[in-house]
């Protein structure tokens, strides 16, 4: 089948209220004000979309809008290159996510809105089918295994390469269901807490060796700012991250699965791999929000080139 998207992103879309500079979370009935509040298009498949385009690839976005927001949202993803042509439009409001951060803490309230029709969206037939026009489709959102069974499948025999971040969703780890969704796709990226409610395990190379025991040799945990570390072949590969100064960690774990993808999809060897999604997660951080700071593939290698000089 002919390609018409390098990749596509798929998964809840978010509207962002950022509020930053206060001293405290309000208490029940005090009014605190902010210096800085900013509005942003969020969420794991808005950030990991982004990256991607910013990386070069031609990428396309599957989620649902709502009406309220959806003008606004096509237009800041199209500022980043990242095509919505296949996005869904409901009558819900937008979701939204209200962001509270301090120095010390960052506290989030959240309503799901439109993304209450996501999953009924990418089990349409239409959806499927616009979806397997891409090369590679990540799945930035927790499957059920009923709806695994209808997509993932029919996604693959279309030639699709396939990866999921489901985000924290402690029920749907806690489901032994989801170890067959995952045992579906080639790529798996928990974070360390994820790989931990999984596995049942803390160590790193205990969590590695678990999961490949459980048929999921090709999952990459993301330790933060301890880099990530993955299996392969019965040894296990660890890399971190550069130095880097950083200013906001919003959307880095986002930042990583593009890189990780990115040098996956071009054949470069593990390696290569980890250490090319920890740069790219680490130079997200370097402004505040999601987006800011998102490298280019020419940043990305300039950082691979510095180190191997030095």
């Amino acid at each position: 089948m002919t390609k018409r998207w390098d990749i596509a992103v798929a998964g809840e879309v978010y509207v962002d209220h950022i509020f930053t500079d206060f001293d405290h979370v309000p208490l029940p009935g005090e009014e605190v004000f902010a210096d800085q509040y900013r509005r942003e298009a969020g969420g794991g498949t808005v950030n990991t979309a982004c990256a991607l385009a910013r990386l070069g690839h031609c990428t396309s976005l599957f989620g649902v809008f709502g009406r309220d927001e959806e003008a606004w949202l096509r237009s800041r993803l199209n500022s980043f290159g990242v095509h919505a042509d296949d996005a869904h439009s409901s009558e819900l409001p937008n979701a939204l996510t209200v962001s509270m951060s301090t120095r010390s803490d960052r506290s989030f309230l959240s309503y799901a809105g439109a993304n209450k029709a996501l999953e009924k969206y990418v089990a349409l037939p239409e959806t499927i089918a616009a979806l397997s026009k891409s090369r590679h489709i990540h799945f930035a959102m927790p499957l059920e295994l009923e709806v695994a069974r209808l997509l993932l499948p029919s996604l693959r025999s279309a030639g699709s390469t396939l990866s999921i971040d489901p985000g924290w969703r402690k029920d749907w780890f806690l489901n032994p269901d989801s170890l067959d969704v995952l045992r579906m796709v080639d790529l798996f990226f928990p974070n360390e807490g994820e790989a931990q409610l999984l596995t049942g395990r803390t160590d790193p190379d205990d969590v590695l060796r678990e999961f490949a025991a459980m048929g999921l040799e090709h999952t990459v945990v993301k330790l933060g700012p301890r880099g990530a570390v993955t299996w392969r072949q019965n040894r296990s590969y660890k890399m971190t991250p550069p130095d880097v100064q950083v200013v906001d960690t919003t959307g880095a774990g986002d930042a990583f699965d593009a890189g990780f993808i990115d040098a996956w999809l071009s054949g470069a060897d593990i390696e290569e791999q980890l250490r090319r999604a920890c740069i790219c997660g680490s130079l997200s951080t370097r402004a505040r929000g999601a987006l800011t700071a998102l490298p280019s593939r020419q940043e990305i290698l300039d950082v691979v080139q510095e180190n191997s000089i030095v």
